[in-house]
């Protein structure tokens, strides 16, 4: 539903509006659902699958008891097959986690120790045997090589445990590829990033009044009109997006997606509505709090938080907030 705005600031939703609204982000959740078997599940299950047999092929022939720290290094020092090879324990661990068990320190492992230390390629090698899922892995504890079956069944089993997790990480990153969207408009209508000088990336610009550290604490870090930050921290609260507008006034905006109400509870209310109100005290009406929304909400949370003082842009009509951006230039 696009609307023409020319308020100040961006569209409140009566209750039945926000009702509306939000059923039509529960059906394209929905939608983006049911569509992952034959879609997303099956690209994630190719390149898995890929992953695992590299790997296999990569350590054929290693004796796990007196493995050639050349090859397993080279393993560890590549992303995707040290990604396969954490998915051989059971249940799979993560690398933070493996660097803790390895080194029994908080610190773990960085690429750089992996690449100049010989011995610690090894013993990662070896807590990875000694976690190996016994269901899909027998062969390891009891130090055979594997019948083709098996191998078979834990290139299967393995596979599809990764593809699974992999697919889970990508969805709870959908919320990013919707400010995506929206940053890819904002630079249609001319607006340019702006990020630290440090950036190389094509679609940003380096300036002198972009925050230290990216931390917000004063008027004089906001960015000016026609630029935006991407993630930085506003007056102690973080946001995905701050947005300069052509009337002097900053957008806050951060990108919510969820899976369930009781998801929409912590991410509306609890963490993106209290920022609306710590701004308000903050800097005043300077600072208009925006949530962009995708998936599934309560309506009472969507009603509490508009109460509050954050203002709700759907993901499916943004459009309206488009508009709305142009709206104040004019």
């Amino acid at each position: 539903m696009t609307v023409s705005n020319t308020s100040p600031t961006p569209r409140v939703w009566t209750d039945i509006e926000l009702a509306e609204e939000a059923q039509k982000a529960l059906e394209e959740f929905v939608d983006r659902r049911l569509a992952e078997p034959g879609g997303k599940y099956l690209a994630h299950i190719k390149a898995r699958r890929s992953a695992i047999l590299k790997l296999f092929k990569r350590l054929a022939g290693v004796d796990p008891n007196n493995p050639d720290a050349k090859i397993v290094q080279s393993v560890l020092l590549d992303e995707e097959l040290f990604d396969a090879l954490r998915y051989v324990t059971g249940p799979p661990v993560s690398e933070d986690d493996l660097g803790v068990l390895v080194t029994r320190k908080i610190e773990g492992i960085s690429k750089t120790e992996l690449a100049g230390n010989n011995a610690l390629p090894v013993q990662v090698l070896n807590l990875i045997c000694k976690l190996a899922d016994p269901l899909r892995f027998p062969w390891v504890a009891a130090k055979r090589p594997p019948t083709r079956r098996e191998l078979a069944s834990a290139i299967a089993m393995t596979t599809a445990l990764h593809a699974t997790q992999s697919l889970q990480t990508e969805r709870r990153g959908h919320g990013k590829v919707v400010e995506q969207r929206l940053v890819a408009r904002l630079t249609e209508l001319g607006f340019v990033k702006v990020t630290g000088s440090k950036s190389k990336k094509k679609d940003v610009t380096t300036a002198t009044n972009f925050p230290p550290k990216g931390r917000i604490t004063q008027p004089s870090h906001h960015p000016t009109y026609p630029h935006f930050y991407g993630e930085c921290v506003v007056y102690s609260r973080k946001v995905d997006l701050f947005i300069a507008l052509a009337t002097g006034r900053m957008v806050a905006l951060e990108a919510k997606d969820s899976s369930s109400g009781l998801n929409s509870t912590k991410r509306l209310l609890n963490d993106t509505a209290a920022k609306a109100e710590a701004y308000r005290n903050e800097a005043g009406k300077n600072i208009i709090s925006v949530a962009l929304l995708s998936g599934v909400f309560k309506l009472a949370d969507l009603q509490t938080a508009q109460k509050r003082g954050l203002y709700l842009v759907w993901a499916h009509d943004m459009d309206g907030f488009i508009d709305w951006i142009k709206s104040q230039a004019a």
